[in-house]
């Protein structure tokens, strides 16, 4: 079991002797050492690492403010108690006043000292347990770090990492420092005639990759994305290399990924470099670019290397929507969050001069992809479950098609999507109501029970709260009211058939308490029960 380690620092033998002979063991305490002056308390502090030292205040050679003091340098969570006489009461009280953990009077209460200890020992062991959950901590994050940098290219490639503040936090916590890059995407000749690869041969074709290009820079960031069949790479420089070189550097690098990797796999491939960029939030861009370059193999042949910017005849410069930036917007729109869904619509859209062919494809990509959203969930949730009338956005293709204007093709998105978000907050609305629906039907069905808010939470798998609110917000009414309304409307049937004595009404009701029905029923229609029968 973990203990405590203590040490004590006085000049007086009879101080040191009492303090040694004290039961430390009981307190789960250990003694590591003692001296008699401060600067043989440094030397100690270094070599047993205490917990707790108990010093005295007036010393030779150093005293204890002067020791403490050096001591923190050494180990600033060490807990620090004066000792001293009446006469240095007021120095004693200075020094907790600066950090010290509390201070003894000479000649010592040893009841005081009880107390203290046992105070003094909690805290250090909540502190020494909180160490050890964030050491633990550190471990596993530096043991899982191979996943999380991988987690983190993917998220950076496909623009899943929302500002430029987590952006910065995510690539320092794993370590990455991004100055100056080149984004290469690679795919095999033939990747997607029905040739697929093994997952052995993706991590060797990734592995070579990695090692090949980092011959050419200062570090390699990669990833394979399957559904596209892509190898990625983004090459590192630093700031002050040329573009040119890196550039040398990028075409030089995919050369030899080629031979190599036609020699050691049988892998003819096709690679398109990005231009060169600084800024880390425009990795996306650059992914972009890399991608459209290679998808030129279609036209200018397999096993080819094409640079984006010799595409500036051919491929005309466009804008695309994120993934990141698309999923953000589409769950705020599945969860109705229409007014933040709306804003997003109007920031993706506020790119100067940006041409209205260019926006009208961004439109379309947006439309389909947001209808496509629910089926696409990789996990089972709620938004899988709905059943969603997608028709009013199949007449958006014409109208985006023959838009005029990109304030016209944004009012059709905002105006679309927020039907979407209602009809959703429908679905929810029929849910909400089937559920209140059923408990209904139960209380009806077993009124005469001894029925509770907790009992039906119970029942239905709910928190009492959530009941409440329900009930609450369809109803109108209090789970009490809504079960004593219930009750008397039974009550009420029962005495009109004249098939049962008052208490057995009672009794069939749910009250065991005649009075109390009595009451309830006089409540609720203005006369007794048998006041009620006499109008019959």
């Amino acid at each position: 079991m973990m203990k405590v380690k203590v040490m004590v620092v006085d000049d007086e033998y009879i101080i040191l002797d009492g303090m040694s002979s004290f039961p430390w063991e009981k307190y789960g305490c250990e003694l590591v050492a003692t001296a008699e002056n401060g600067r043989e308390g440094l030397e100690k502090v270094l070599a047993f690492g205490p917990d707790l030292i108990f010093t005295d205040v007036k010393m030779p050679e150093m005293d204890g403010l002067q020791f403490a003091s050096e001591a923190r340098k050494i180990n600033d969570k060490v807990k620090m108690v004066f000792l001293t006489g009446y006469d240095n009461f007021e120095f004693a009280q200075e020094a907790v006043r600066l950090g010290a953990s509390d201070y003894l009077l000479k000649p010592m209460n040893f009841v005081k000292l009880d107390l203290l200890i046992k105070k003094l020992h909690a805290a250090i062991m909540e502190e020494k347990q909180t160490n050890k959950y964030y050491r633990d901590l550190e471990k596993t994050f530096e043991n899982e770090l191979p996943y999380i940098r991988s987690k983190f290219v993917n998220d950076l490639v496909h623009g899943r990492i929302r500002t430029r503040y987590d952006l910065e936090y995510q690539t320092k916590a794993v370590g990455i420092h991004i100055e100056k890059y080149v984004f290469i995407a690679i795919t095999r000749e033939n990747a997607h005639a029905g040739n697929e690869d093994s997952w052995p041969e993706q991590y060797a074709f990734l592995n070579i990759g990695e090692e090949v290009f980092g011959e050419f820079c200062e570090e390699v960031l990669c990833e394979y994305d399957d559904m596209n069949l892509q190898f990625n790479f983004i090459l590192l420089f630093k700031k002050e290399d040329a573009d040119r070189y890196c550039m040398e550097q990028a075409v030089l690098a995919s050369e030899k990924l080629k031979q190599v990797a036609e020699e050691v796999i049988r892998y003819k491939i096709c690679v398109g470099i990005s231009n060169t960029e600084t800024d880390v939030y425009s990795v996306n861009e650059k992914y972009i670019e890399a991608c459209r370059a290679c998808s030129q193999s279609v036209y200018l042949g397999d096993n080819t290397i094409i640079h984006y910017k010799d595409l500036d005849d051919v491929v005309k410069p466009d804008h695309e929507i994120t993934e990141g930036r698309k999923q953000r917007l589409f769950m705020k729109i599945y969860s109705r969050q229409i007014s933040e869904a709306n804003r997003d619509i109007e920031e993706m859209f506020s790119i100067p001069d940006i041409e209205l062919s260019d926006c009208k494809y961004m439109a379309l990509d947006l439309l389909i992809a947001c209808m496509r959203y629910p089926f696409m969930c990789r996990i089972k949730c709620r938004i899988q479950e709905e059943e969603y009338d997608f028709s009013f956005l199949q007449d958006g293709i014409k109208v985006i098609d023959n838009a005029h204007s990109v304030d016209e093709i944004v009012q059709y998105l905002t105006k679309s999507f927020s039907l979407l978000a209602a009809q959703n907050n429908k679905n929810a609305e029929d849910r909400y109501q089937n559920v209140v629906n059923n408990i209904m039907d139960y209380l009806k069905e077993h009124y005469s029970e001894n029925l509770t808010l907790d009992s039906i939470a119970d029942q239905f798998y709910m928190s009492r709260t959530y009941v409440s609110r329900l009930l609450k917000r369809y109803i109108n009414q209090s789970f009490l009211k809504i079960l004593i309304d219930i009750r008397m409307d039974a009550a009420r049937k029962m005495i009109m058939e004249d098939k049962y004595k008052m208490y057995e009404i009672a009794e069939r009701v749910g009250y065991n308490d005649f009075s109390y029905f009595i009451q309830a029923f006089k409540k609720k229609y203005g006369v007794t029960p048998n006041e009620y029968r006499k109008t019959i």
